[in-house]
């Protein structure tokens, strides 16, 4: 079966018996200097709805200069809506789009291009800005910074272009205040083996608001699996009283539950035994058997702010180097 070819100006101007100039000016929404009269302009609107043309979404971008799209890059693997920050991101950047009347392009490395080819790819005229969500030594970053095309990052501070942010330093100092408004003494922290700039700035924070406190820390790396280094986290919680950890900050919810399911494998009371608390404050589709107690963090603002802000440098306007949103303390059933 033949696929149907698609209706032309052209074809709309022969239906009509006027030139193709004529129709240009009544759909594409210019005048191109041709005098056309209401009768005529309402017979080609007419034989073009009955036709079924629609106008040619990428010559007109061409013409405009504008694509009224916006693309999406994650340099942390593969886009996974189920995960709660990333449902959080990318719902708020659809919802702002939606306000602005854009649409969403996603980019990630998932399908195993080459930087090159994904440099390419944003580079061919499909996207107007771009939000990337990517670490700082991702080699992209260099690339989108010399380029022309207007660029803002989230959730890491990236240097070289305007970052949208929470303040994972009031973040850190909130939960070192915290345990130690609550008496405790000797907290675990439990951070990521990537130096990704938000989980530095929440440690330093941290470290800083619980020596100021005299808080005794130990820092447990690792990323968020089901494999716990038990020789350091389980030696420690089976110490004797007066050395073992009482409380745990964890850099984000995720940690947060895996510390929690194997608190639970091994009948350690939480938060009697073990305080947790985290940094996130994000929905979980873990079931409520826990309420986290944490730091709140806004993504679903941070996403909304990077689109409003990367849609007026778009249109020629400068913006800030940083901009951090607020967290807040959730009070909840770990700490």
């Amino acid at each position: 079966m033949s696929q149907r070819r698609a209706v032309t100006m052209k074809d709309v101007a022969e239906q009509v018996g006027v030139s193709t100039m004529t129709v240009s000016a009544v759909l594409g929404g210019k005048s191109l200097h041709v005098r056309v009269s209401e009768a005529t302009r309402q017979r080609v609107q007419e034989a073009a709805r009955q036709m079924g043309y629609c106008p040619n979404a990428l010559a007109r971008s061409l013409r405009r200069k504008c694509t009224n799209i916006i693309g999406f890059y994650t340099g942390h693997g593969y886009l996974n809506a189920r995960l709660p920050f990333q449902s959080e991101i990318i719902g708020g950047i659809q919802e702002r789009c939606d306000q602005f009347h854009k649409d969403l392009l996603l980019h990630g490395v998932f399908r195993g291009y080459s930087v090159e080819d994904i440099y390419a790819e944003m580079m061919n005229g499909h996207i107007d800005g771009l939000i990337v969500h990517a670490p700082p030594d991702d080699p992209l970053v260099d690339l989108l910074a010399a380029s022309h095309l207007p660029v803002v990052a989230i959730a890491d501070a990236i240097p070289q272009l305007p970052s949208i942010l929470v303040d994972d330093e009031a973040g850190g100092r909130i939960a070192a205040e915290y345990l130690a408004g609550r008496g405790h003494r000797r907290i675990l922290y439990r951070n990521i083996d990537r130096p990704l700039v938000s989980a530095v700035r929440r440690h330093d924070a941290f470290c800083a608001a619980a020596a100021r406190l005299g808080l005794q820390v130990r820092e447990w790396r690792g990323e968020n699996d089901t494999t716990l280094p038990e020789d350091t986290l389980w030696t420690w919680l089976d110490a004797p009283p007066e050395q073992r950890p009482t409380a745990a900050f964890c850099w984000n919810d995720m940690a947060a539950y895996d510390l929690l399911a194997h608190c639970r494998q091994r009948g350690v009371r939480v938060p009697d035994d073990l305080a947790v608390l985290s940094f996130d404050g994000l929905p979980t589709p873990f079931g409520t058997v826990y309420q986290l107690t944490s730091i709140r963090a806004p993504w679903v603002e941070v996403a909304r702010t990077a689109v409003s802000l990367l849609v007026a440098q778009i249109n020629g306007e400068t913006v800030a180097n940083e901009t951090v949103l607020p967290v807040e303390f959730v009070s909840g059933d770990t700490a």
